[in-house]
């Protein structure tokens, strides 16, 4: 069966749409406080992404999932990885800058300041709610959240659940499936397009 490859933009253009629809945001920012209860802190997660401030919103994460987000993507292993070459160029990595000098923080705030610039304007946010929480154990809980947002002339509700960490610095986000998926999908394509540069050689 033949190898069907995704033109690199039209792959990227889907995985902003991913990354878009896994995420709500309300209209106001505030300040991160230790003493902000989960649905505060997602709210105000997702409020910093809308502002485009990137850090702040990777400050809102689990240090942990940030580490696990990374590690998704092979960064840690820095230009071993088949994701290096693609990741610099979404980046906007100068030539010989190797993805070890950015921390997990850095990496995942990076990241998704070039997946939402690359789908700026197209999607319309509509509202954000969350419906309830269910804890697990003390130090965990799943929030309930229902979006809708507008996308290529499609209305859309999203109904997602929104998990947090109580952490030293107070709750804090967990990696959502979305963005699990959305790092599957880079993967898969990077790999391909790793394989397509290395068949011409290999049939020489």
């Amino acid at each position: 069966m033949p190898h069907i490859r995704m033109p690199r933009a039209a792959f990227l253009r889907r995985v902003a749409l991913a990354c878009l629809l896994a995420c709500a945001w309300p209209l106001s920012a505030v300040e991160l406080g230790p003493e902000m209860t989960p649905e505060q802190v997602a709210a105000e997660s997702y409020a910093r992404m809308r502002a485009g401030d990137w850090a702040g919103a990777a400050e809102t994460f689990d240090p942990v999932a940030l580490k696990q987000f990374r590690g998704m993507f092979g960064a840690g292993g820095g230009e071993t990885s088949p994701m290096a070459p693609m990741l610099q160029a979404l980046l906007g990595m100068a030539d010989g800058k190797s993805l070890d000098a950015l921390d997990d923080r850095a990496f995942f705030a990076g990241f998704l300041k070039a997946m939402m610039g690359r789908m700026g304007g197209v999607v319309a946010l509509r509202g954000q709610e969350i419906l309830g929480g269910v804890p697990e154990g003390g130090d965990r809980i799943h929030l309930v959240a229902r979006t809708r947002a507008e996308a290529m002339g499609l209305t859309m509700t999203n109904m997602e659940v929104v998990t947090l960490n109580r952490t030293s610095h107070g709750w804090r986000l967990a990696l959502s499936g979305g963005m699990e998926g959305m790092a599957t999908l880079f993967r898969k394509a990077a790999e391909g397009e790793k394989t397509q540069r290395e068949s011409p050689a290999q049939s020489q």
